[in-house]
């Protein structure tokens, strides 16, 4: 049914029943960290020091451990967290308790907040979420939600609601893995996140891009949300008709997001077609038992080179029957993915093993017949059983099939609740258990913040407008291509564009071109202009608009500007020596050139203008606007021509 589909195209998500959930996490631009002054930023250099840890879980409040930390402990990995001396303090390694939650990012989330028509809580709490795979050294996130009961306007007029806005400290940098160690770097924890969350109000792929586009442009047009890949992850929540939430994380780019959700659908229809083959079966959760069986033996004149070659290091080959699960293994359940990879990826996941043989699949890899023949007669086979078997060294290939007793189980009711990370093609693997309710307790280390209604109105009364509303403003009240309106209206600098345009008359599509375009020219010749600031901006257009410049200027004073920050654009006028000269000076200059020309303008006549423009324009540029120049030369060559 699966293939068919993906061949045909004919999915109907309402008939499915399917639902789909955001979660956007967003980094927010502050100068320091949520829960300690340290400084906000990623390093390149090499760390100073290292620390190794080990995690365990803990009880909840509810007597509960939760099933993603029990999963994270199976795996026993040694966490190394590297560290910069002089921008890790004691607390990012879970040595002091917490500092006051940073004002700075909490000014950010309440406008935020609004901006989602989220109604913002009077006190927020603070609530420890449990991570045991070691991004967090405390073995928590700190977290509170900011408010509820939102919503984000779509294209079309529906409303997706928003369940909940959240502000949280962002987690370590993974930067290696090993079967024995994870290391993490600890620059990024800390960094203020805000979270937002909707309501599964989505009903197809196509719906799900538009609301992610439309968050991640809002978030954008604050102005106070960090860039680049790695500052937004978007996690999708995808459910059709008799399946489980799962969640989808990692999902890096729009552009994801559609297969992703489609790829999804098509692997719970075929859970779902899995789960009523085996109860046609006859199967019954008593069946899968955990009876190993070592069977090395079988193996021991292999032509599988790589089965021999662990086994010389010590390897076992162990082995479980799946009864009734003949031919399932094999079944797709996503474009080129079939049932066994997802038992596979359980077992890589939590066992650290490097996959799984089944007899669905062989012979292959070199592994005969004969072989697996005897491996069905070891255990017993019927024609509707499968067998399962793991080369790792024994305690590991226990574990590991452990866990493929645990995911037939589970196939038994369709679809697993459970977090899967995305892959390039737009299918996803097993990556933990979805995380419950045991997972939060409240944080006994920090008291609750208290939001006073005057703070929340007087950032309200400030709030800027949509992105969409500002980019239909744009085009038709100031006539912008659409292609630059649609950048501008999320542009940093889109309140200054409007200031500069409204209070000083300048035209739009000059700042425009200026802020989006003129400027990144100048970053790519190598001039540093993260170092020209929203006062530099405005000074150089104040200029242009009392006509002390002209607009041919711009670049070589954002360039100075850019190399001397502390200069104001009057002072780089100065030194660059571009202050205007009036039409009078301008048309006696001409009338000088002109007059030792004479002869050019004989023989050439009107066609003269080119290479008398060239010459003028090395001394005026940037003291008049060329127009200009060109009119008066225009005027003064035909007056010559007539007096003959």
């Amino acid at each position: 049914m699966v293939s068919e589909m993906v061949e045909s195209d004919r999915l109907d998500y309402g008939s499915v029943g399917l639902k789909v959930g955001l979660e956007i996490h967003q980094q927010l631009f502050t100068r320091g960290k949520l829960f300690c002054r340290c400084p906000a930023e990623l390093r390149k250099e090499d760390p100073d020091s290292r620390v190794v840890r080990f995690m365990r879980p803990t009880l909840s409040e509810m007597g509960e451990f939760d099933p993603t930390a029990l999963m994270e402990f199976k795996k026993g990995k040694r966490i190394v967290y590297e560290i910069y001396d002089d921008t890790t303090c004691l607390y990012e390694i879970d040595e002091i308790p917490p500092f006051e939650v940073d004002e700075e990012a909490v000014n950010i989330v309440i406008e935020i907040a609004l901006l989602f028509n989220v109604e913002v809580l009077d006190e927020w709490h603070i609530s420890r979420k449990q991570y045991l795979d070691g991004s967090v050294p405390t073995g928590f996130q700190r977290t509170m939600i900011v408010g509820t009961g939102g919503f984000l306007p779509l294209r079309s007029g529906k409303k997706i609601r928003v369940s909940l806005l959240s502000l949280e400290e962002d987690a370590c940098r993974e930067i290696d893995e090993s079967e024995e160690e994870i290391v993490w770097r600890t620059d990024r924890i800390g960094i203020p996140l805000v979270e937002i969350g909707t309501y599964p109000d989505i009903s197809s792929p196509e719906e799900a891009v538009e609301a992610a586009h439309r968050i991640s442009r809002l978030l954008r047009a604050t102005g106070r949300v960090r860039k680049g890949l790695g500052t937004i992850r978007q996690d999708i929540n995808v459910s059709i008709e008799g399946g489980r939430r799962v969640e989808v994380k990692g999902v890096q780019r729009l552009e994801w997001i559609a297969p992703l959700v489609r790829n999804e659908v098509l692997r719970q229809l075929a859970l779902l077609e899995i789960r009523d083959e085996l109860e046609q079966r006859g199967l019954k959760v008593e069946e899968l038992t955990v009876d190993f069986k070592d069977v090395t033996d079988i193996f021991s004149e292999t032509k599988a080179k790589f089965i021999r070659k662990a086994v010389g290091k010590g390897a076992v080959v162990l082995g479980v029957k799946l009864s009734k699960f003949a031919g399932l293994l094999g079944k797709e359940v996503q474009p080129g993915r079939r049932f066994g990879k997802e038992v596979s990826d359980r077992a890589r996941v939590i066992a650290g093993v490097g996959g799984i043989i089944h007899t669905d699949e062989l012979p292959a890899y070199s592994i005969s017949e004969d072989e697996k023949q005897a491996l069905l007669s070891v255990f017993g086979a019927r024609d509707d059983d499968c067998v399962i078997v793991v080369v790792s060294e024994l305690e590991r290939a226990r574990m590991a099939l452990e866990e493929c007793i645990i995911r037939a189980r589970e196939a038994l009711g369709g679809v697993p609740p459970e977090t899967r990370r995305a892959l390039l093609e737009g299918n996803t693997e097993f990556e933990r258990p979805l995380g419950g309710g045991a997972r939060m307790y409240p944080d006994t280390d920090t008291p609750p913040i208290s939001i006073p209604e005057e703070l929340v109105e007087k950032i309200r009364a400030e709030l800027s407008d949509y992105p969409w509303i500002r980019e239909e403003r744009y085009v038709k009240g100031l006539k912008l291509p659409e292609t630059l309106a649609y950048e501008l209206a999320v542009h940093d600098y889109a309140i200054l564009f409007e200031n500069i345009v409204n209070e000083l008359g300048i035209d739009p599509m000059l700042v425009a071109t200026t802020v989006l375009q003129k400027m990144k020219a100048l970053g790519r010749d190598g001039v540093p202009v993260d170092r020209i600031t929203r006062d530099h901006l405005w000074q150089v257009f104040e200029l242009l608009a009392e006509n002390r410049v002209a607009k041919e200027v711009v670049d070589d004073l954002l360039t100075h500007l850019a190399s001397n920050p502390g200069d104001t654009a009057n002072i780089a006028v100065e030194k660059l020596k571009l202050e205007t000269v009036s039409v009078e000076k301008v048309r006696i200059f001409i009338k000088g050139i002109l007059e030792r020309n004479l002869n050019i303008i004989k023989e050439r006549g009107e066609k003269s203008i080119g290479p008398l423009m060239g010459e003028i324009m090395k001394e005026l540029r940037g003291k008049i606007d060329g127009k200009t120049v060109s009119r008066i030369l225009r005027e003064e060559i035909k007056a010559v021509l007539e007096q003959g």
